[in-house]
């Protein structure tokens, strides 16, 4: 791999991206093995919303989001279930991803990540391989500031020193791939449930970052 002229900065959403999680709550409670309850976010969206909004920001501890969300369901939903749910989301990286930041860092190209997670989720993949290979790394409960919104883009911007089409930008949600053109930046929309290196460096192929 041998990088294109422009000092451009490589930056990645990571679960759904870099690392792979459960994608619906059931899925959740399958991989903490415990039984299926109701989703939270069916039963009480708004709530739910707020209350992921608030986890992320750093505003809410642990323990409160967990008592906070069994609550949206009831008693058929304890907070060490969710505390459970939560502790088993993260499922790994995908295949390739540390060999390819590794490339990524030998063609020059400087690499971030980006992303809306938790204390507790972040402790989780501090140990994984790919998180040292990362040169900078941003996440929401650190930063106070959740996607979309713009003011997470301008300060991650700040941060590193580059801006627009500076920052090659992957994502899984829409939103957020949105948000992220708005602030000018060239972005890919990632599939999830397929591989996501090989989607990764098509995309920095056709952007001519890399050969």
């Amino acid at each position: 791999m041998s990088a294109s002229r422009g000092g451009v900065l490589v930056a990645f959403d990571l679960g759904g991206v870099l690392v792979r999680i459960c994608q619906t709550w059931h899925e959740g409670c399958d991989a903490a093995g415990l039984p299926r309850t109701a989703d939270p976010a069916a039963v009480d969206p708004s709530r739910v919303r707020e209350l992921v909004s608030l986890y992320q920001r750093g505003e809410l501890e642990h323990g409160i989001f967990c008592a906070e969300l069994s609550r949206c369901v009831g008693s058929e939903l304890p907070p060490q279930h969710v505390a459970a749910v939560q502790d088993a989301w993260i499922l790994g990286e995908y295949t390739g991803v540390s060999e390819m930041l590794g490339e990524l860092q030998q063609a020059g190209l400087p690499t971030a990540c980006l992303s809306n997670t938790n204390a507790v989720h972040w402790r989780q993949m501090e140990p994984m391989p790919f998180f040292a290979r990362l040169n900078h790394r941003h996440a929401s409960h650190l930063m106070q500031l959740v996607k979309p919104e713009a003011r997470i883009f301008k300060a991650f911007e700040q941060a590193i020193g580059r801006a627009g089409t500076q920052i090659a930008y992957f994502d899984d949600l829409p939103e957020n791939c949105a948000a992220a053109r708005a602030a000018g930046w060239r972005v890919r929309q990632i599939d999830p449930l397929q591989e996501t290196v090989p989607q990764i460096r098509e995309a920095l192929r056709g952007w001519e970052i890399l050969a």
